[in-house]
């Protein structure tokens, strides 16, 4: 009796059999390291995100402080809107380093900050008390008193 074309010979079946426990062994081996570069992918995606977040906070802050009648209340309630799209917590936000926004003031000046053990899933691990900072400055819209309405 001939043995059909399409099947392999007895002899690779055999060994095939032998090696089902190398491949087992093996798997375990590199799935271990394989699941670790996914979650420092995952992690440093997540930094990546946090730290564009930071600057956005601060820039959106600025703005709303920045126009007539901007408070420095308005700027770190704006700060925190944005920071709570990743449920940022910890975040420190300080409008002109703590004085209060006057018809006389030039310049706003938001700085944001998020410490990184509170916010990522394994980098508290290596990083310390590290943090993520942000600063912007802008030009205020106020009132200079070049224009008169009644003139």
């Amino acid at each position: 009796m001939q043995i059909p074309s399409f099947l392999p010979p007895p002899r690779r079946r055999r060994r095939h059999r032998r090696r089902r426990g190398a491949a087992v062994v093996e798997f375990a081996l590199v799935a271990n390291v394989m699941i670790l570069i996914v979650f420092v992918c995952i992690e440093f995606t997540r930094m990546n995100m946090m730290r564009n977040l930071v600057q956005d906070a601060a820039y959106f802050a600025a703005r709303t402080a920045m126009i007539p009648g901007g408070t420095a209340e308005d700027a770190r309630a704006e700060a925190n809107r944005v920071l709570g799209i990743l449920s940022t917590q910890n975040a420190e936000v300080v409008v002109n380093g703590g004085e209060p926004l006057t018809d006389e003031t030039r310049n706003v000046r938001v700085r944001v900050t998020i410490p990184i053990d509170d916010n990522a899933l394994f980098l508290p691990l290596f990083t310390g008390n590290k943090e993520l900072e942000a600063i912007a400055t802008m030009k205020t819209e106020r009132y200079d008193g070049f224009y008169n309405p009644n003139d």
